[in-house]
């Protein structure tokens, strides 16, 4: 008796996360039909998030399985606790570009709420099922919070992104369908007896093509340039990195743990994320616009990082440094979008076309502002004293040692032309000696800017002293 109290109470206190961000939707729908202030639902929001990431950090236990359809170990706890973190300072974020759009939209706390159960989801799941309702809520959140008002390209980019979400579901399911009827299993890690290989393959593929629209990777990127382009600044954290931090566990699980007899898979997987790398770093290279170039760098990246499992389908040495370079990925775009929403001017409206030449000269009026730029920019270039060059340099060393030297001199031309237009943003800080914009700082602001502070510190850190990210990451245990 004593043993089965255990496991309830043990079951209890992984779904508890689930458990309070249910009840923080039920909340913040109630008080939105009853038209309360907007301060309850923010409140509300920051709390129930905030206490499903205290409660996810309590959880000792190592490993959980709940039936397959949560599934939690040291590594998917680690990504739930970045998920959240990403998440509260989103929700600050949020709150403070309606206050200064003066906008009321309530209802976007609820799609925040909903993103963050179905990355939570996503994240710690091993069943295809969770993984196609994952999918259509985080679709379902990002079309609703995309349409904060009437308006024109508002309307129009939700129109589109809703098109894109629908053929992506449609893609899955008939995925996971195929792979069901050839596997009699619709579990993400397993061994599977597999009774037609050509419709298990066939299955894979879908399923494949429906994860690359979530993640923008070739052929299915060309949504990001409008889309990105026109979405208010914080949602662009949901966009580019909540969603995609999600998506990408379930491409990890997919590849790693589910194909393990099929390499011609493998050589799908590696073609669609070389193709990603050259056309995402040519895409941005001829770009004048901070929004297009985080949407088609996103391109490149999310590619490198799809090879980083391709290296690690073949040495499982590597998956620390894949997990390595999701975390370098996470950190930099968050504290990239930080900086421009603290910089952002949401009255006008060339601020929030952001070409480049808004930052002309900035950093001689915010020394301090620029500099956690450039510390960013360089971790996602890779230049050394940073964690994206400990990544990069693990990654040229094992292509070195397959003696894969094309893919070796993809990866060396690729990151030469990076450095081309990132150099250029670095460069558009000090063109000019006058900036005319003027950051009035709040305490939201404030907060976002102590953040992004910890957060460049700790590219720094981690890029002197890798291991001590790498050890988090030494074993991964599936199940």
């Amino acid at each position: 008796m004593s043993i089965f109290n255990t496991m309830i109470n043990d079951e209890l206190l992984t779904l508890l996360p689930l458990i309070i961000i249910s009840g923080s939707i039920l909340l913040v729908t109630c008080t939105i039909i009853l038209n309360c202030t907007t301060v309850i639902n923010y409140m509300i929001t920051i709390i129930g998030v905030f206490c499903a990431l205290t409660t996810t950090i309590i959880n000792k236990h190592n490993i959980i399985n709940i039936n397959n359809l949560i599934v939690i170990n040291n590594h998917t706890k680690l990504f739930s606790i970045l998920m959240l973190i990403i998440s509260i300072i989103n929700i600050i974020q949020i709150n403070n570009w309606m206050k200064l759009s003066n906008i009321r939209y309530d209802e976007i706390y609820l799609f925040i709420l909903i993103t963050v159960i179905s990355s939570y989801l996503l994240i710690n799941t091993n069943h295809l099922a969770i993984v196609l309702l994952g999918m259509e809520l985080t679709s379902i959140s990002l079309i609703g919070a995309m349409n904060y008002k009437t308006n024109y390209y508002i309307i129009s980019i939700s129109i589109k992104y809703m098109i894109i979400s629908i053929v992506t579901l449609l893609l899955i399911m008939l995925g996971t369908l195929l792979i069901y009827n050839s596997s009699h299993s619709l579990l993400l890690i397993t061994k599977h007896i597999i009774s037609n290989k050509q419709i298990y393959i066939s299955g894979l593929i879908i399923l494949l093509i429906g994860v690359c629209f979530k993640l923008s990777l070739v052929p299915c990127h060309l949504w990001v340039n409008s889309i990105y382009q026109h979405v208010p600044i914080p949602i662009l954290v949901m966009l580019n990195i909540t969603v995609k931090l999600a998506t990408f566990v379930v491409l990890f699980k997919l590849v790693l743990y589910n194909l393990l007899n099929n390499d011609d898979f493998i050589y799908i997987v590696i073609t669609i994320s070389v193709l990603s790398v050259i056309i995402g770093n040519l895409m941005t290279l001829s770009q004048i616009n901070f929004r297009k170039i985080i949407a088609y760098s996103s391109i490149s990246h999310i590619g490198n990082l799809s090879i980083g499992l391709v290296i690690a389908y073949y040495n499982n040495n590597f998956i620390p440094i894949v997990f390595s370079s999701i975390v370098n990925y996470i950190i930099t775009n968050l504290n990239i979008i930080t900086i421009i929403h603290i910089t952002s001017n949401y009255q006008n409206k060339k601020y929030n076309i952001l070409p480049l030449s808004v930052y002309y000269g900035i950093f001689y009026k915010y020394p301090l502002l620029t500099s956690l730029l450039i510390i960013n920019i360089l971790s996602l270039s890779g230049i050394p004293i940073t964690l994206g060059f400990i990544n990069k340099f693990y990654m040229f060393l094992y292509i070195s040692s397959y003696h894969i030297w094309w893919l070796m001199i993809t990866m060396l031309v690729t990151t030469i032309v990076s450095f081309v237009y990132y150099l250029r943003i670095i460069g558009s800080t000090y063109k000019c000696i006058n900036y005319n914009h003027v950051i009035h700082y709040d305490l939201t602001k404030v907060i976002c800017l102590v953040c992004t502070i910890v957060f460049s510190l700790l590219l720094l850190i981690l890029g002197i002293y890798p291991n001590l990210l790498f050890n988090l990451f030494k074993t991964y245990n599936v199940m």
